[in-house]
C-alpha cells in the first residue's frame, strides 16, 4: 500500500469509527509510525477532509437528526477545579465542544474537546496528570471559554446556573 492509499484507509477507518480513535492504534492497524500518522492525518487535513484530534483519538464530525444547542461560556477558575466543572456540564446533559485561550501574542489558542461522558472527563483529566501538562486555561490566570452543546436549551440554561453557584462563570 502506497501513502496516498494508506491516507486514504486512514480516512475510512476514521469514518467507520464510532468513537475517536487513537494515533497509536491506527500506526498498528497500517503498521506504521505515530508520527507517520500525525503527519498523513496533516496531509488530509490539507486537502479539506475535517478530522478533528480530540482527547480521545481523531474522529470526523457526525451529522446528527436530534437538533442540538450550543452556547459558548466563559469561566474562571484553579486547574484543581478543571474536573468538577467539566463534570457539571456532562452531569447536567451537555457535551463540552472546545477549549478557548486567547494569549496576548499568539492570538486565539482552541483546543477541540468533545467530551460527553464522566469516562471522557476522568480520562482527560487522568491523561493530563500522567503528562504532567496544565490545562490552556493556565495561560490566562483561569480564564477561558467552553462551546457547549445541549439537546435543549434548559439544559445549557441549567448548566450556567450550576457553574455560576460553584463560582466557575466569570462574570463583569
Amino acid at each position: 500500500m502506497d501513502s496516498k492509499q494508506r491516507r486514504q484507509a486512514i480516512l475510512e477507518e476514521i469514518n467507520k469509527s464510532q468513537s475517536p480513535i487513537k494515533g497509536s492504534q491506527l500506526a498498528k492497524i497500517f503498521d506504521v509510525s505515530r508520527q507517520v500518522i500525525v503527519q498523513d492525518i496533516a496531509l488530509l487535513r490539507a486537502r479539506g477532509e475535517e478530522i478533528i484530534a480530540t482527547p480521545q483519538g481523531y474522529m470526523t464530525p457526525r451529522s446528527t437528526s436530534k437538533q442540538r444547542y450550543r452556547r459558548v461560556i466563559a469561566c474562571k477558575h484553579s486547574y484543581e477545579d478543571m474536573e468538577d466543572e467539566l463534570m457539571i456540564i456532562i452531569d447536567y446533559g451537555g457535551t463540552v465542544i472546545d477549549v478557548v485561550v486567547e494569549h496576548e501574542v499568539y492570538g486565539e489558542f482552541r483546543a477541540e474537546l468533545m467530551l460527553s461522558s464522566p469516562y471522557e472527563v476522568k480520562s482527560f483529566s487522568k491523561d493530563m496528570q500522567r503528562e504532567g501538562v496544565k490545562p490552556l486555561s493556565s495561560l490566562r490566570q483561569g480564564i477561558h471559554l467552553h462551546t457547549i452543546e445541549a439537546e435543549d436549551p434548559k439544559i445549557l440554561d441549567k448548566i450556567e446556573v450550576a457553574l455560576r453557584e460553584k463560582g466557575y462563570i466569570l462574570e463583569d
